[in-house]
């Protein structure tokens, strides 16, 4: 499918359903632990709790929200209408205040989403904790429409992507403020340099904040392997971000 065809469907698909939703983040609790346990959303944003194994609950540490404590599977939504940051926790496993790092414990930061996506985005991502993987966005303002191709590597649970070497997965579609909501595809066959046939589907969804100029966040839940979470991205190249800067002063 052609960039301007599946822009077009997508264009048509939301039109259809009304103005552009606010982002779901998801967030899994499997192995006595939130995945991913820090997250930065914006206000009007949902987090999706998802238990995938365990006898568990969801508790705001204030005591503003919550679940009743059940077995798996189920699934808790909880949105955030104001900036702050909020702790939860499972009462089975943990209590409010710990760690988040060393118990059943999450933060969610909540911001005002005042920046917006702009050309001066587009160039190489990455994060530094897993340096020699990373994601080249190209975005045409005119159409909101950003793509993004994905470097990385098969997982390691199970050989679901293809063979166990370099993937190659692509993300593509429309954008609205500094959150795009995107479907991921994997692309398989082909041959380097010849025209051999090559089969691309969809494995799954993303959801790209960007922060600002220099920092952004990929969340992303793939169908199969079951996999989901959380990766913040920074520049490869310091130092590239004036014209992102300067369009984004542009709008303000």
């Amino acid at each position: 499918m052609t960039k301007q065809a599946l822009a077009l469907g997508l264009l048509v698909g939301w039109l259809c359903a009304g103005p552009l939703a606010a982002a779901e983040v998801t967030v899994t609790l499997r192995n006595f632990a939130f995945e991913p346990n820090d997250i930065t959303i914006n206000v009007g944003d949902t987090v999706r709790f998802v238990n995938q194994s365990g006898f568990h609950d969801v508790q705001a540490d204030d005591g503003s929200f919550g679940n009743a404590a059940a077995g798996a599977p189920w699934e808790f939504t909880q949105t955030f209408d104001s900036v702050g940051e909020v702790f939860v926790h499972c009462s089975i496993h943990s209590a409010a205040g710990a760690n988040i790092d060393t118990s059943m414990n999450a933060r969610i930061d909540v911001v005002e989403a005042g920046f917006a996506i702009n050309q001066g985005l587009s160039g190489a991502w990455f994060n530094p904790l897993t340096s020699g993987q990373g994601i080249l966005f190209d975005i045409e303002p005119g159409e909101q429409f950003i793509f993004g191709a994905i470097f990385t590597y098969e997982t390691a649970t199970a050989a679901k992507l293809g063979a166990p070497e370099h993937r190659w997965l692509t993300v593509q579609g429309n954008y609205q403020g500094n959150t795009a909501q995107l479907p991921i595809f994997v692309t398989s066959g082909g041959v380097f340099d010849q025209p051999v046939p090559t089969n691309t589907v969809p494995i799954g969804n993303a959801t790209v904040i960007f922060d600002s100029c220099t920092s952004a966040t990929l969340g992303y839940e793939l169908d199969d392997p079951p996999l989901s979470g959380l990766i913040r991205l920074q520049r490869v190249i310091p130092g590239t971000e004036a014209l992102c800067q300067q369009l984004d002063g542009a709008t303000r």
